[in-house]
């Protein structure tokens, strides 16, 4: 190989390096191609996978918007053959060899007297055929030229697939863009420090992040107090995180999010992905039905002391069985719903404390086994109307004493207790309470006989004043 066609070859490689315009870059490397070889022209044909076919990407000279309209099919032609058994070929009379495919001479007027065809591939894949064509001189193409051009076929190969990764990648990046853009939430991908590398328009209305500005996440969010923290948030190796960010001064602003850890395959971390959205308005009319809801859960107090104070004083009067029947009974009937009415104004005073993060547990050491007894003892009657057999497993007897809070505890296993019976519909009903001791922690279950919940049902157990449909259950008594 010459001095000079080393040159250009390394000339070819600083433009294939220079830029990622493929279209630029492959008429210049099939200029110096053609320029090395001593050719007249060349043209660059890529392989279409779905059809199967060679189509003409790049052709120097006049003829070649009229040969980018021809197709050959693998096997058809000069080039047709190199690319089907992927060998360079060197014809100098195509006249006279068969596989000479007429059809582009015939479309271009142009009159072809020698060829220089070689495969162009990358990782073993054929991506097409670099073609040279009409050598300047009388000799014909050489063994010299095809090697050159094999040189040239093979830096064009990693060219085009470079630039087919960066369009596909850019491509993708735009996808991003426009999802980002499209989004009614906040949205922020940063890296591990917490530097801004993309924001959607909510992002940067909500957090006051300045256009095109190097922005900090985590210095954004210190204006801002954090649950649970920005210790966590910062650091926390949980995949996803959730949060609530609430801006310290100035107007109220409060943010619900959710951060995760975006890792590469060899789960380093490569930045944290962060959803967010503005829920001031419902913060502040959740606060708004709280304090209206424990204001007249307290109001009605006043006037179901007086109302459930009275009726047991009335029923022990001694001359109550003298007076009218229907009396007696409708006092019984103001006595029972007043008891019921006063246990569902508590319920809604406790719900709102919880609401509030007001409650305050007072916790001292207690008896499972004893409280649970003594709360299956107290839905004796309830039980016994529902008919439904309370069975305690042995297992409670080995738990020690639990640090919990009385009152709270009792309300919660008797909640579980009525639920369990309240939704059974079998007429053999039975509940079973039981428990295990693992590592310090008392688990105790509450299991029925009945229908169970669907698992479709299962991530609504907590959400509020929520029942599965009536037709399920076969009632709805109780507000969720």
């Amino acid at each position: 190989m010459k001095i000079q066609d080393i040159e250009l070859l390394l000339h070819a490689n600083r433009v294939l390096a220079s830029t990622l315009d493929i279209d630029l870059l492959l008429k210049m490397v099939l200029q110096l191609a053609a320029q090395v070889v001593g050719a007249e022209t060349g043209s660059l044909l890529l392989l279409d996978e779905k059809t199967n076919e060679l189509v003409f990407d790049v052709a120097l000279g006049e003829a070649g918007k009229e040969l980018k309209t021809i197709r050959l099919k693998v096997g058809e032609g000069i080039a047709g053959w190199v690319a089907q058994e992927n060998k360079p070929l060197i014809v100098n009379d195509p006249t006279n060899d068969p596989r000479w495919a007429k059809k582009a001479d015939q479309k271009t007027k142009f009159v072809t007297r020698s060829i220089l065809c070689v495969p162009m591939v990358y990782q073993d894949k054929l991506l097409g055929v670099v073609q040279a064509i009409n050598r300047k001189d009388s000799q014909g193409f050489s063994e010299e030229d095809q090697l050159v051009l094999e040189a040239f076929s093979s830096q064009t190969a990693v060219a085009i697939q470079n630039a087919r990764l960066f369009s596909s990648l850019r491509q993708e990046n735009e996808k991003v863009e426009m999802i980002f853009s499209q989004m009614t939430e906040g949205a922020i991908f940063c890296s591990e420090d917490g530097g801004v590398l993309l924001s959607n328009p909510i992002a940067d209305r909500l957090l006051g992040l300045a256009e095109g500005a190097k922005s900090n996440l985590w210095n954004t969010l210190q204006l801002f107090e954090v649950n649970p923290g920005m210790d966590i948030l910062r650091c926390s190796k949980e995949d996803v995180l959730t949060f609530e960010a609430k801006r310290s001064e100035g107007k109220t602003l409060i943010l619900s999010g959710v951060r995760k850890r975006i890792l590469s395959d060899r789960n380093d971390i490569v930045g944290h992905l962060t959803i967010f959205r503005d829920v001031t308005a419902e913060k502040k009319e959740e606060r708004m039905k709280r304090d209206f809801l424990s204001l007249m859960s307290h109001k009605l107090k006043t006037p179901l002391v007086a109302i459930t104070g009275y009726t047991p004083m009335l029923l022990e009067d001694e001359d109550l069985d003298k007076i009218n029947p229907f009396f007696k009974k409708a006092i019984k009937s103001i006595h029972t719903q007043g008891i019921h009415l006063k246990q569902l104004v508590e319920k809604l005073i406790s719900f709102s404390l919880i609401e509030a993060e007001e409650m305050k547990l007072e916790k001292k050491l207690h008896s499972a086994k004893k409280i649970i007894e003594e709360v299956v003892s107290g839905m004796k009657t309830v039980l016994e109307d529902k008919k439904v057999a309370v069975v305690l497993d042995p297992s409670l007897d080995s738990l020690p004493q639990l640090m919990v809070d009385y009152d709270k505890f009792r309300e919660i296993l008797k909640g579980l207790i009525e639920n369990a019976a309240k939704f059974n519909s079998k007429e053999d009903k039975k509940v079973i309470v039981d428990s295990v001791w693992e590592s310090g922690c008392a688990v105790i279950s509450v299991r029925d006989n009945g229908r169970g919940i669907p698992p479709e049902e299962f991530d609504k157990i907590f959400q509020k004043f929520y029942q599965i449909e009536e037709s399920f259950t076969g009632q709805v008594e109780g507000a969720g």
